[in-house]
């Protein structure tokens, strides 16, 4: 691609840890035109993460963005301090220049920072505190971190019902939510209770009340010249019920069961299809403007043998870390995503104290319970889930004591041991005027995409 003399708008859908195995099964069906439109439109690229250890996507993305490894950047756990960070995100190049920026939803984006005239900054899921530019969408984003604290790893039926949430119901209008979308809301809720299945839909909510907001903020005269648009309600669905789309994958475990998620699958996708089709609409009112599809990594078929059917959660961290000898006021719990939680410990021997006693914590026959790992004052803490018998024996030791799980905080939660799960192949598609439609998806590094995308758009 030949950089333009003048900066073109870009706008980067990261659809996370979407391959493309899984979306080819829905390319050129009827049911998704934009999608199918776009992707024969684009010129594409199938990415490759380079970062070390466990694939994840608080890591991945912002490799994405800073165009280098993990190993160079430093990020390792969502809650991580963002001055211990290394290297520029993409958006940061462009306010550099003095360019506008519009960021919805993209990990390790916290805190917000002047996006230029024009221009909003809605940071991610995990951020610390419900700070947006423009304020307006506070009460919205207070609300999206609230969901993601309550639903960890099973969607909770009873975390939509407070007075805050039926208040903030009223003012959804004001701030751009669509009467569509608040009527599919509301089917919603009718349908999970008649049909239980249908409250694993609940996530993907989450994702069409940011994309209304972000048309409301996006969709002007002028267009910032960067912007982002992140949603994990595929990869969400691809988590726990990969197998009902991909039952293949797991021999004749699955061959006469019944694929009743599948539905959320569809649904999940069809909500995407609607996105892209959006996307576009805007792209005919502003020719000039580039679409990118991306995913800074895949998801692919995983058995996780060690589950037997459990797994952990830790959706309130204060019960372990009152069991490690702390008081409430010694430690803010921060948002993660499961199986890791996240602590601020400010007062060095308070944090010694957790560090020693949940690295010696042990299960009743002998292995570690958590994975630690430590940046300054905020300590990450992953409860890997125990053997069988271990969950059967009921508790853990822990400083000496025997713990019982629930008394930790730590929710043994029943699910499927079959699932997609992280696989450094991702997808990245440009698609706008003056670009090359290429299917050949090309081969390239997943830290190569921000100069390239950099470049696509002329700033480089």
């Amino acid at each position: 691609m030949e950089a333009n003399t003048k900066v073109r708008p870009l706008l980067v859908l990261e659809i996370n840890e979407i391959a493309w195995r899984f979306l080819d099964r829905f390319l050129g069906d009827e049911n998704f035109p934009a999608l199918s439109s776009f992707f024969k439109e684009a010129d594409t690229f199938t990415t490759l993460s380079e970062d070390t250890g466990e694939l994840s996507p608080w890591i991945t993305w912002p490799s994405f963005h800073r165009g280098m490894s993990n190993q160079e950047h430093g990020i390792e756990f969502l809650g991580q301090d963002p001055a211990s960070f290394r290297g520029v995100p993409i958006w940061e190049e462009y306010r550099k220049k003095g360019l506008s920026i519009g960021i919805a939803g993209s990990l390790q984006s916290w805190p917000p920072k002047d996006p230029g005239d024009g221009g909003f900054y809605i940071p991610d899921t995990f951020a610390k505190d419900e700070q947006c530019i423009p304020k307006w969408v506070e009460p919205v984003q207070r609300f999206n971190l609230q969901q993601t604290g309550a639903n960890m790893r099973v969607v909770n039926a009873g975390s939509l019902f407070s007075l805050n949430t039926i208040l903030l119901g009223f003012r959804l209008p004001s701030m751009g939510i669509r009467l569509k979308t608040i009527a599919s809301v509301l089917k919603q809720l009718i349908g999970e209770r008649i049909f239980r299945e249908r409250l694993a839909r609940r996530p993907i909510f989450q994702a069409l009340l940011f994309w209304d907001i972000f048309l409301k903020l996006y969709d002007q005269k002028s267009l910032p010249e960067f912007s982002t648009f992140f949603t994990n309600h595929v990869a969400s669905a691809m988590h726990r019920f990969w197998h009902h789309l991909f039952p293949e994958d797991f021999g004749d475990t699955f061959k006469e069961t019944p694929k009743e998620h599948l539905s959320t699958i569809l649904f999940a996708m069809e909500s995407l299809e609607m996105m892209i089709r959006e996307a576009k609409a805007i792209q005919k009112k502003h020719p000039e403007l580039i679409l990118v599809f991306a995913t800074s990594m895949g998801q692919g078929a995983k058995v996780w043998k060690r589950y037997n059917g459990y797994a952990f959660s830790m959706p309130d961290l204060k019960p372990l870390l009152i069991a490690c000898g702390l008081t409430e006021n010694n430690f803010t719990h921060l948002l993660a995503m499961t199986p890791q939680v996240c602590a601020e410990i400010p007062n060095r021997e308070h944090f010694a104290q957790a560090v020693k006693a949940l690295s010696e914590a042990k299960t009743a026959n002998g292995e570690a319970v958590f994975q630690l790992k430590e940046n300054d004052s905020r300590l990450s803490i992953s409860s890997h889930t125990a053997k069988l018998a271990d969950i059967e024996a009921g508790f853990f030791y822990l400083l000496g004591k025997k713990i019982r799980w629930a008394d930790a905080g730590i929710q043994v939660n029943k699910v499927d041991p079959t699932s997609g799960y992280h696989i450094p192949e991702g997808i990245l598609a440009i698609q706008g005027s003056g670009i090359k439609a290429d299917g050949s998806r090309k081969a390239i590094k997943a830290r190569e995409a921000k100069r390239l995308l950099m470049h696509c758009a002329g700033l480089v």
